[in-house]
């Protein structure tokens, strides 16, 4: 899609969020890059060197964490999901996605007397890989898995969630 049609369909994937990402991105190369270097000295015997490189991998790691989960509060904080009843998760990763869902339906099945639908946002995919959703099927997997009543909506863009009250 077009920069501009983009930005349209993922209002919080910010330019901040962009560079972030690409940060976390780079620190992953080097997650990577220690990971082999780390099991090339293993194998050569030099266990020193790979514990070192091992080592160096989980700062790379952490590192990328970070940025990552600064990242998702960048898009998700905006939001305001506590008062507006609806998340959108543009531009999350998966695990993100899945815990800021959680979070949402946790929150608002505790409000389900003032409210008696959400909206999650999911995208139906276009953005990723190939085309094919990744966090769609995951979230639907888990509104069945939390047995919840649900609709797709926007095109397979959303899931209207049926509240029930929390127990």
């Amino acid at each position: 899609p077009s920069a501009n049609k983009q930005r349209k369909e993922q209002p919080f994937v910010t330019d901040q969020v962009t560079a972030l990402r690409k940060k976390a991105s780079t620190y992953h190369d080097k997650v990577v890059k220690c990971a082999k270097e780390s099991q090339q000295a293993y194998q050569r015997g030099d266990k020193s060197k790979a514990h070192t490189l091992s080592e160096e991998k989980k700062k790379w790691q952490k590192k990328q964490d970070d940025v990552n989960r600064k990242a998702a509060k960048v898009i998700l904080q905006p939001q305001n999901w506590k008062k507006a009843g609806e998340i959108d998760l543009h531009g999350l990763h998966l695990d993100e996605a899945m815990d800021a869902t959680r979070d949402f339906l946790q929150h608002w099945s505790k409000k389900s007397s003032t409210k008696k639908t959400v909206l999650v946002i999911t995208g139906a995919g276009h953005h990723s890989e190939n085309h094919n959703a990744v966090i769609r099927p995951k979230i639907e997997q888990l509104l069945r898995e939390e047995r919840l009543n649900y609709k797709s909506v926007h095109g397979n863009g959303a899931f209207e969630v049926t509240l029930r009250p929390s127990q």
